[in-house]
């Protein structure tokens, strides 16, 4: 079910829109979670390619727990998939994330600014 909710604000002007679960859910981990500029950051990664922690935590130079912490909390919000494989677990988004990208790339806005 959506609901409207408040989106941004910029000095005097608000917006609202209708939101889905997967907008409140990247909401709730860029926004209002511990690390949303490295959640952002795994995000972008995997849009383009599935990954598993210890490729992650290279590829951005964080820690594999830092990795680690934020795919368990994108599986809680049901943003990515696990693909177990010989080389370990490997994350790829789901077709709910792929379809919101343009809402994550307005919602990382609000991180940077």
């Amino acid at each position: 079910m959506e609901q409207k909710s408040l989106s941004k604000i910029h000095g005097n002007d608000i917006m609202y829109i209708e939101e889905n679960e997967t907008q409140k859910a990247l909401k709730i981990i860029l926004l209002q979670k511990k690390g949303g500029k490295n959640c952002a950051r795994i995000i972008e990664k995997l849009l383009i390619r599935p990954y598993n922690s210890n490729q992650m935590a290279n590829e951005l130079h964080i820690s594999y727990n830092t990795a680690y912490y934020h795919f368990q909390i994108m599986l809680k919000y049901d943003l990515i998939n696990k693909m177990p494989s010989k080389y370990g677990t490997f994350y790829v988004a789901k077709q709910n994330l792929i379809n919101e990208k343009e809402s994550f790339e307005e919602i990382k806005k609000l991180i940077i600014d």
